[in-house]
């Protein structure tokens, strides 16, 4: 489950650009409670470079692209369950995350008054004004540590991860 969760994250930074930045890049507090910008940098290519880190740590691409379909589920298990491993140490080394909410998945919360629309998301039959009383089904990320290593000569945007030939 945490994998399709991390999966559908990643991928929606991914055609987010914006929302990938927003987590990469350092941020004061002033600017953490503000709108999220809409508009990126045509040089920050942080979300591709991101993505190349994760190919060349798991060739998470490659699964992602790979014709699933001739495979049992206990070789596709095995398979996702070693992308898994590597994209997540991949990921802890560049972008420490951690949960925005401690209290456990299916717990009822409380949603006060006032509270961060962009830390805390209020979905279903929403009537009236705050406080709701809900129950937490994802609890959120936020970023700890973001130390993507800094972009070192050009880097061609189209191409993620380069073609590898082995000479024998």
């Amino acid at each position: 489950m945490r994998l399709c969760i991390a999966v559908r994250a990643f991928l929606k930074a991914f055609k987010q650009p914006e929302e990938g930045k927003r987590f990469l890049e350092p941020t004061s507090q002033a600017s953490a409670t503000a709108a999220p910008s809409t508009a990126i940098s045509s040089s920050d290519h942080s979300h591709l470079r991101l993505l190349g880190f994760m190919q060349e740590s798991s060739r998470l691409i490659d699964f992602l692209k790979e014709d699933l379909s001739s495979f049992d589920d206990a070789q596709i298990g095995a398979a996702a369950r070693k992308v898994h491993e590597e994209c997540a140490k991949c990921l802890e080394e560049i972008v420490t995350l951690r949960p925005l909410m401690e209290e456990p998945e299916g717990t009822t919360i409380t949603v006060p008054q006032g509270y961060d629309t962009v830390k805390i998301k209020v979905t279903g039959k929403i009537k009236g004004h705050p406080p709701y009383t809900g129950t937490l089904v994802h609890k959120g990320w936020k970023a700890h540590k973001r130390s993507l290593p800094k972009q070192t000569g050009e880097f061609i945007t189209e191409v993620i991860c380069p073609a590898e030939i082995e000479v024998r």
